[in-house]
């Protein structure tokens, strides 16, 4: 009888440490685990077109190139059909941006992406243009930018 009811109070423990370990305990552990950032995400909203901030994910000499992963765009508006959404990169602040991905987001609902391979040291960005109906479309975007 002792060995069964030792039995269950260490199962119990090990379930409690379990969900401990995997961020199911209080908020402020829950909150601490949230402040790491693997991906990157914006949201807004636009009625013609908007074009983001450029962002650039400097790696070590062995990397050669990396590329966008796991890209998610929801979108919401009062209208249907679908906006294009260009990934562009450029080398440095002084050269042109060049579209190396478009992509056809629906206006209402969720859209995948990935892009080609981006060489090390280039900036990129997000230009989305609306050419259809001018109606005001909600985003939300995310992505993880993966090294080779």
């Amino acid at each position: 009888m002792k060995k069964i009811l030792f039995s269950a109070v260490m199962t119990v423990a090990l379930l409690i440490s379990g969900f401990s370990v995997t961020g199911f305990t209080g908020t402020n552990q829950a909150e601490a685990a949230t402040s790491f950032e693997l991906g990157k995400s914006r949201s807004g909203y636009f009625t013609n077109y908007v074009a983001s901030q450029a962002y650039s994910d400097k790696y070590s000499s062995k990397v050669k190139t990396y590329y966008l992963r796991g890209g998610r765009i929801n979108s919401t508006s009062s209208v249907k059909g679908t906006y294009k959404v260009y990934i562009q990169t450029r080398k440095n602040s002084k050269s042109n941006w060049k579209t190396v991905k478009t992509i056809n987001a629906t206006k209402n609902g969720l859209t995948k992406f990935e892009s080609p391979n981006i060489p090390n040291g280039y900036s990129y960005r997000f230009y989305s243009e609306n050419p259809g109906t001018k109606k005001r479309i909600n985003f939300s975007m995310s992505w993880v930018p993966w090294a080779n």
